[in-house]
């Protein structure tokens, strides 16, 4: 049986440098069930399962026994059950129960802290308790919407978490890279309020989030008649990005009618190991047949966008120093310097 590109990645991880503290994908929800499931994460094996109450868990997956791999084993009372010698670990990976005997003292394996909403199962990377939580569009969820009108997508790539990110705060490769032509120029905005994690005050941590506005007019060219067609044209095209440092939840609007909402998140299986993760669910805009075509349209425009990101993102040099930048890159430079901030949280502790 041929392997995965994502497991064969897997199977090389090392662990990351340089990644930001925040919340990132350890797998789509509806890939995991009863069954306990192998999660390579920031280069390192863990194991993610279901309780009896149906919550997902993530854990290192390595029994402290005899080292066996805890994905292997099974769920039984709400536990989570090691294949080689039944040593059972709860869902604050103590453990609580071993054949014949009581458990050692010391014998327990690290939870991650994790949460389940827009379709993923997420955990927290980083020293001390998640400061914020992980964007929740409930619509996200494939099952409430038809197949037309909500699709995610899954694309291994060699680039880092910021590099997927950063290509948000990026207005220039739309035209560049996408052949967006448009009737004017792309244009970028950031807000200069900061927003703080929980409230706190503006010396105790990093901004929260490095929001961003993108506009550009009307198509034209081939994309201005495809759109023409089928009245996707409008005289200002708005997407509304809210950005943390490991994920973003991104709304696009022509015309201030919005079309679609996404979130884009990142697997880090490993130093420049990533699965880039798109979740998307498109307004309802029309009805029958006409409503229909235009989802398709919209789901189009997403996927063939994310297939053209992908080859640059395998060939990205590491690190900065080949830069030279110019004035449409401001807007990169400052999601660099904010996520630079919460690698540093990551690295306390």
């Amino acid at each position: 049986m041929r392997q995965k590109t994502s497991e064969r990645m897997a199977a090389l991880a090392r662990p990351v440098t340089n990644l930001a503290s925040g919340w990132y994908v350890a797998l789509p929800s509806a890939e995991l069930r009863r069954k306990p499931r192998q999660a390579t994460l920031f280069g390192n094996a863990y194991v993610a399962w279901r309780g009896d109450d149906g919550r997902a868990h993530v854990q290192s997956a390595v029994c402290p026994h005899a080292g066996a791999a805890l994905y292997g084993g099974k769920v039984v009372g709400g536990t989570l059950e090691c294949p080689f010698h039944r040593w059972r670990f709860d869902d604050s990976g103590a453990c609580v129960s071993v054949p014949g005997r009581r458990p050692p003292a010391r014998a327990a394996v690290t939870p991650l802290p994790t949460r389940e909403c827009s379709g993923y199962v997420w955990v927290w990377y980083g020293s001390g308790p998640p400061r914020y939580e992980p964007p929740d569009l409930p619509d996200l969820q494939a099952r409430r919407f038809p197949s037309t009108r909500s699709f995610r997508l899954a694309d291994p790539t060699r680039a880092t978490t910021r590099r997927i990110l950063e290509n948000t705060y990026d207005p220039d490769h739309l035209v560049a890279l996408h052949g967006l032509t448009v009737a004017g120029e792309a244009r970028i905005t950031i807000p200069t309020t900061r927003e703080t994690p929980n409230g706190t005050a503006a010396d105790t941590g990093p901004e929260e989030r490095c929001d961003a506005t993108l506009t550009w007019p009307s198509y034209r060219g081939p994309l201005g008649a495809v759109s023409n067609v089928f009245g996707l044209n409008a005289d200002e095209f708005t997407l509304r990005l809210r950005g943390w440092a490991s994920c973003q939840e991104i709304e696009y609007f022509a015309d201030g009618r919005r079309l679609y909402r996404m979130v884009l998140a990142v697997t880090p299986i490993g130093e420049h190991h990533s699965v880039q993760h798109i979740s998307a669910a498109v307004d309802a805009d029309g009805a029958g047949i006409v409503g229909w075509l235009r989802a398709l349209v919209h789901r189009a425009e997403v996927q063939v966008a994310a297939r053209q990101d992908l080859p640059v993102f395998d060939t990205l040099l590491p690190g900065d120093r080949h830069g030279i930048y110019v004035p449409g890159d401001e807007a990169v430079r400052r999601f660099r310097r904010f996520y630079q901030q919460w690698v540093e949280l990551a690295q306390r502790g």
